[in-house]
C-alpha cells in the first residue's frame, strides 16, 4: 500500500502533467466552444431541437447530468479525455507533415486516431438506435463529442503541422507575455479581441439560417490552409519562429479569421444536427491511398 507521502507525490506529479500538457488548453477557450454551440443551437430546426433534447436526456446514463445546456455540454470532451475517455485524446486534432500540402486521412490518420475519425464515430453513434443504458450513454457522449470536435476542427492550429505539435512547440511573446502559437489561437486572439460568452453572442450570431453544404472533409482542408497561410505566418507573411513577438498586426490580421471560423463552426454543426434529425446521411471522409 502506498504511504500518504507517496500518494501526495503521485498526485502532485499528475497535477504537474495536466498543467504543462501541450494539448490541455481548450480550443477557442471555454467561451469560444460555448459560443459555437450556442450559435448552432440557435440555427437548429424544430426536429433537431427535439433530437438533441432526447439525446441529452440520455446523459443520465453517462454522468447523471441530463439537464446540462447544449453550450455547456460542448466543454465536456476536454475533461473526458483525461478520465473515462482517455482514448479520445487524439480526436481533438489532426497533424500533417510540414512537407505535405493537403490532408490525406489514410496517411495522416493511419492509426484511425484523429479528429476526422472522432467526428465520424460521433455521427455514426448519433445515427444509430440506442437501446441499452450503455448505448444511450455512448450516444449522449457522441453528441457532446460532436459539438466539441466541430469547434476544434475550425481552430486552424488543430489541423496543422505534426513537427511542432500544432504550434505548441513554437514559443512566442503575445502582447509581451510568454505563450505559444497554439495557445494564441486557442484563446489569445479571443481575449485580446474581447470576445466572450454570453456577452459577444449577439454580435457573433450570423444571419445565415440554411444553405450549408455538409462537406466535412472540405472543412478540414479549409482549416489546414488557414493554419498554413495565417497561423504560421506573421502580418508580413513571414514564417513565425520561436521567440517571435506577436501583437497588434497579427491580431488585426487574424481576428476576422477567428470570428469567421467560429461562425462557420456553429452553422455547420447545426447543419449536421439538422441532417441527423431528419435521417439524412452524413459522411466525414472516404479513405483512399496517398
Amino acid at each position: 500500500m502506498n504511504s500518504p507521502r507517496t500518494v501526495l507525490t503521485i498526485a502532485t506529479l499528475m497535477l504537474a502533467v495536466l498543467v504543462t500538457s501541450p494539448q490541455l488548453a481548450f480550443a477557442w477557450g471555454r467561451d469560444g466552444h460555448k459560443i459555437i454551440c450556442a450559435i448552432a443551437e440557435a440555427k437548429l430546426n424544430p426536429a433537431a431541437l427535439t433530437f438533441i433534447k432526447k439525446i441529452s436526456e440520455k446523459s443520465e446514463h453517462l454522468d447523471g447530468k441530463a439537464n446540462i445546456s447544449f453550450p455547456n455540454s460542448c466543454l465536456w470532451a476536454d475533461s473526458a479525455r483525461f478520465g473515462k475517455y482517455l482514448g479520445s485524446y487524439e480526436s481533438h486534432f489532426i497533424n500533417i507533415a510540414e512537407d505535405q500540402s493537403s490532408i490525406d486521412v489514410a496517411r495522416d490518420c493511419a492509426a484511425l486516431d484523429c479528429i476526422a475519425v472522432g467526428i465520424q464515430r460521433s455521427i455514426v453513434y448519433l445515427s444509430s438506435e440506442a437501446g441499452s443504458k450503455r448505448e444511450q450513454a455512448r450516444q449522449a457522449a457522441a453528441l457532446r463529442f460532436l459539438g466539441h470536435f466541430i469547434g476544434d476542427m475550425h481552430q486552424p492550429m488543430h489541423v496543422s503541422n505534426a513537427e511542432d505539435w500544432g504550434g505548441n512547440k513554437i514559443a512566442v511573446q503575445w502582447f509581451g507575455k510568454r505563450s505559444n502559437l497554439h495557445k494564441v489561437w486557442d484563446s489569445g486572439i479571443m481575449q485580446q479581441a474581447n470576445l466572450s460568452y454570453p456577452t459577444s453572442l449577439n454580435y457573433l450570431m450570423p444571419n445565415e439560417v440554411a444553405g450549408v453544404d455538409v462537406n466535412i472533409e472540405a472543412w478540414l482542408n479549409e482549416s489546414f490552409q488557414l493554419a498554413r497561410q495565417n497561423g504560421y505566418r506573421d502580418a508580413d507573411g513571414q514564417k513565425i519562429k520561436s521567440g517571435a513577438a506577436l501583437s497588434i498586426p497579427y491580431l488585426a490580421k487574424n481576428k476576422p479569421i477567428v470570428i469567421s471560423q467560429m461562425q462557420k463552426a456553429g452553422l455547420r454543426l447545426a447543419a449536421i444536427l439538422n441532417a441527423l434529425a431528419e435521417d439524412r446521411p452524413v459522411s466525414v471522409f472516404t479513405l483512399h491511398a496517398s
